[in-house]
């Protein structure tokens, strides 16, 4: 879910430097050994610094896992003069 949260915000980002700064999931069902996981979601609001999402993970079909997020811009090191 960490992962994707950074997936689904990749446009927003434009390459900057970010950090999760909230993740919250429910556990629906769960998935079997050899299932593949597949991750669904969208940016609810992109704001200058804080973004807001939302997904759910899925196993065959199924829902496994539902989960929001935060995501926190940073500004980029500068370099040392």
């Amino acid at each position: 879910a960490d992962y994707a949260i950074f997936a689904f915000a990749h446009k927003e980002l434009q390459g900057l430097g970010s950090v999760t700064a909230s993740l919250n999931g429910e556990f629906i069902d769960a998935a079997r050994e050899g299932e593949l996981i597949e991750a669904r979601g969208e940016v609810v609001r992109a704001g200058r610094s804080i973004l807001f999402l939302r997904g759910t993970l899925t196993s065959a079909g199924r829902p496994v896992l539902t989960f929001s997020g935060i995501i926190k811009r940073i500004n980029a090191p500068r370099k040392p003069d």
